[in-house]
């Protein structure tokens, strides 16, 4: 790689420690990473340097990137060569849709099922992401903002939408990282989840699958404007770099 990295190296040295626990950690750890923009799209990974960074050997690397390559978070090429994905526009717009579903369908279901210590419990995490938002932190602010969809998700009790929304997850997290890069967006995905939390207190299921579709398609539209706006950045530099040249030729 590229440059070192600052992480807490995963368990793998401790007596005990199962092989698939090691393969775990590791995907976990680097799925964070990528998450957190640390490892930036179009990065290439190797195994022998993510091995000697994570202080384990080169067989639960090996493991954790074929996870992550069924995730969409990494793409492998050939010749054993693995590089981080670049986001796609439309597959990310595409999940929102899917995912955004599932989630309106669980938030009505939470409605009725919900029980009072879940009903505690969000209201404990939608405090938080109020103080993480209040605070601009950003990494504790997406941690909560998980938490709260995953307490809904679960408050279903619909064993096969969970199954659904778990297998899906992993491909609509990055995307939920981009959209947060946008401030406008982020203060409007703020607000949308203090009505969600509202209606859910109210168990009221039509207005909180209605709130929960648009939370979903509004974060859609970022992504797709988010691309815009890096096109036409790429542009903007692209032309610039021709005019930079047509001075130096003018100069000589």
């Amino acid at each position: 790689m590229a440059r070192a990295i600052g992480v807490v190296r995963p368990k793998t040295e401790q007596a005990g420690v199962r092989k698939g626990d090691r393969h775990q950690e590791t995907a976990n750890l680097l799925r964070r990473m990528i998450l957190a923009g640390e490892l930036a799209p179009g990065e290439p990974l190797r195994e022998v340097a993510l091995s000697e960074q994570f202080g384990t050997s080169r067989t639960p690397v090996r493991e954790a990137l074929r996870t992550l390559a069924a995730e969409g978070l990494v793409t492998l090429l050939p010749n054993r060569t693995v590089q981080v994905s670049h986001l796609d526009e439309q597959a990310a717009s595409e999940v929102f849709t899917v995912l955004g579903a599932l989630e309106s369908l669980a938030a009505r279901l939470a409605c009725e099922r919900m029980t009072p210590e879940q009903m505690e419990i969000l209201s404990e995490l939608q405090d938080d992401l109020e103080d993480y938002y209040a605070s601009k932190d950003r990494p504790r602010y997406l941690e909560a903002n998980r938490l709260i969809h995953e307490l809904i998700v679960e408050s279903s009790a619909n064993a096969a939408l969970i199954l659904a929304w778990r297998l899906l997850l992993p491909r609509a997290e990055r995307a939920r990282h981009v959209s947060t890069l946008d401030h406008a967006r982020w203060e409007a995905a703020f607000e949308e989840h203090k009505h969600i939390h509202r209606a859910l207190l109210a168990r009221d299921g039509r207005t909180v699958t209605k709130l929960m579709e648009d939370h979903f398609d509004n974060g859609a539209v970022s992504i797709k404007d988010a691309h815009k706006r890096a096109r036409r950045e790429e542009r903007s530099r692209a032309y610039q770099a021709v005019l930079d040249k047509q001075d130096d030729a003018a100069t000589d």
